[in-house]
């Protein structure tokens, strides 16, 4: 009875412990914590039905001696057997109770928990096995007990029944519980694959968003860069707006200053206009004078261009004297290089004079000093005949700026001629420097500027004003780029050139040939004066210092290495000739307005005389 009893009482409960168990999650945190208990609450179950089975073996001992004990003693034992079962009965209760608010409050989404819920249906089937056993085996004991006290064991069996039929109830509800568990299970499985296929669904789309967000990354450093310098450009042009909002409002001080002026000068010349009229009137007087003026002029002019003529006549002579000159002056060459080419030995030294070469050399330099005097004079003549033709232009204008120029006298006057002389030169530089670079500009035109821009009276707004100047600098930046290239290709084929010839060396940068060795040798510690001439490749003279009657002296070691490298080549009275590539000479910039951008220089150096470092 005992054991039939224990079994009832345990098999609500182990179907309670294996429904709980395969609703239990298995998630971190608090899932593993149930699963231990309840497993322990499984392993109590067993120990418990362990415990049972002892109980059982023990009644069925009890049993084989019961025939020689008292019937009460049995009776008495059944019932403290029933009182501790109810206890432990109200005490699965309330674990029942406190397993089932667990239940609620745990979510049940394992799927690995179908395995588990097999085994303890098949375990439910045995205990419901066990209980039947059980109940047939306490009907017989009750049967048995009957026999000794009828009345106290309907008693008991009646309270036994109605706990069979408890326990049979509460075995149907667990039943139920499992059933509404299973669907539940079988929902939440469904739930679980809907949800896997919506994390994918997820995974995916997070995939791709962070592809998106990865390139929008990799865009986003470009168009920071590009917006830090619009930034530093925009914070550029407002610097610039406001650097011309002041000079607007200078501008403003000054126009409105300026009308004041013109005002003044207006109600001024109203009030000077009397006495220019008395000046006028002065005016048409020189006037008439000058024209007498003129009339002498013209006689001077004729007495001039027959000067000139006979200037003309006089140069071609020179010319053809100096043409003579060279001739000579080449053939002395030639001889003097072949008696330096001849063998020496004794029999030539025999037959020749002793003093031949110095008396050769004494020839050449004769006829070099005859021929640098003549190429003087030939200067002087060219010079003669240009002033002459200046003075045919110039004295035309003379007469009538003399009377001026006699006015000149308070040093305020000479002051602000001085000064339109100075802005007159600075602008035909301009001119001329726009000439060199490709731009032809109308001398009257800038004039014409000039004057308007003193009278206040412009024919152009700022705005054209402006626009014409950029115009202007735009074409002259297109202009010195095809000049410098123009230049920079003529330039390497002068130097190709000039490389192919005899003699010539190529040494830091520089072409020289040495045209004239001279004699008696330098040192770096000499003093050495020369003449240089500057030349284009195509023949145009930039300057001539020998022309000007002009010559450096300096140390030799004191020359720049284009001219110092070439110079110790030469000795006493030598010359050399150099050709000097554009990155040597001036460049990309030139020099205007003589020298064009990219030009290749050729330079004639010929050393004057040389002599020794004066003693300290």
């Amino acid at each position: 009875m005992n054991r039939a009893a224990t079994l009832t009482l345990n098999a609500p409960l182990l179907m309670l412990v294996a429904a709980l168990a395969l609703s239990t999650p298995f998630t971190a945190g608090a899932a593993p914590a149930f699963l231990d208990y309840a497993q322990q609450q499984t392993q109590q179950s067993q120990a418990q039905e362990k415990n049972d089975a002892a109980s059982a073996k023990q009644t069925q001992e009890s049993r084989q001696s019961a025939d020689n004990k008292k019937t009460g003693t049995n009776t008495s034992q059944l019932q403290k057997r029933i009182t501790s079962q109810q206890a432990a009965i109200a005490q699965k209760d309330k674990l029942i109770q406190q397993l089932k608010k667990q239940l609620a409050a745990t979510p049940q989404t394992d799927t690995a928990g179908a395995n588990e819920q097999a085994a303890l249906n098949k375990r439910i089937n045995e205990l419901q096995v066990a209980l039947s056993a059980a109940t047939a085996e306490k009907e017989a004991l009750i049967k048995k007990a009957g026999v000794v006290q009828n009345n106290n064991l309907q008693q008991s069996q009646a309270a036994a029944r109605q706990q069979i039929q408890q326990l049979t109830t509460q075995i149907q509800q667990a039943e139920a519980e499992n059933k509404r568990l299973s669907a539940s299970f079988t929902t939440l499985n469904k739930d679980k694959h809907a949800l896997m296929t919506q994390l994918a669904a997820t995974e995916k789309e997070k995939h791709a968003a962070l592809e998106q967000v990865k390139a929008l990354n990799a865009d986003k450093q470009p168009l920071t860069t590009r917006l830090a310098a619009a930034e530093k450009e925009k914070q550029a042009v407002l610097e610039q707006v406001k650097a011309l909002n002041a000079d607007k409002q200078s501008l403003t001080i000054r126009l409105a200053a300026a009308e004041k002026a013109q005002q003044a000068a207006l109600d001024q010349l109203n009030a000077d206009k009397q006495p220019l009229a008395t000046r006028l009137a002065a005016a048409e007087k020189e006037k008439q004078a000058v024209l007498e003026q003129v009339k002498a002029l013209n006689a001077d002019k004729q007495s001039l261009t027959i000067r000139l003529a006979a200037a003309e006549k006089t140069q071609q002579a020179a010319l053809d004297q100096v043409k003579a000159l060279n001739a000579d002056k080449q053939s002395l060459s030639t001889r003097l290089a072949a008696a330096d080419k001849a063998p020496h030995g004794p029999a030539n030294d025999a037959a020749a004079p002793k003093n031949e070469q110095p008396e050769m050399a004494a020839i050449v330099a004769a006829y070099r000093l005859q021929a640098d005097k003549d190429n003087a004079q030939l200067r002087m003549k060219e010079d003669e005949i240009e002033l002459l033709r200046t003075q045919l232009s110039v004295q035309s204008k003379t007469r009538s700026g003399e009377s001026a120029a006699a006015k000149l006298s308070a040093s305020g006057e000479q002051q602000a001629y001085a000064i339109g002389a100075s802005m007159g030169s600075e602008a035909l530089n301009v001119l001329t420097t726009r000439r060199t670079q490709g731009v032809t500009v109308d001398a009257g035109l800038v004039l014409q500027g000039i004057e308007d821009a003193f009278r206040g009276q412009l024919r152009l707004g700022e705005q054209e004003r402006n626009k014409a100047l950029f115009d202007v600098s735009q074409q002259v930046y297109q202009n010195l780029n095809k000049i410098e290239q123009k230049n920079i290709s003529a330039g390497k084929k002068y130097q190709q050139a000039f490389a192919r010839k005899k003699d010539v060396v190529f040494k830091e940068g520089v072409y020289s040939r040495v045209d004239y060795l001279g004699k008696g040798k330098i040192s770096g510690n000499d003093l050495v004066t020369v003449v240089i001439k500057e030349m284009l490749t195509d023949g145009t003279v930039i300057n001539d210092m020998e022309a000007k009657d002009q010559a450096l002296t300096q140390k030799l070691d004191a020359y720049p290495p284009v001219f110092r490298e070439p110079l110790k080549r030469l000795q006493n009275h030598g010359s050399v000739t150099l050709v000097v590539p554009p990155e040597k000479a001036y460049g990309s910039k030139g020099l205007p307005p003589k020298i064009p951008p990219g030009a290749t220089m050729v330079y004639s150096v010929r050393i004057v005389d040389s002599q020794p470092e004066p003693a300290k």
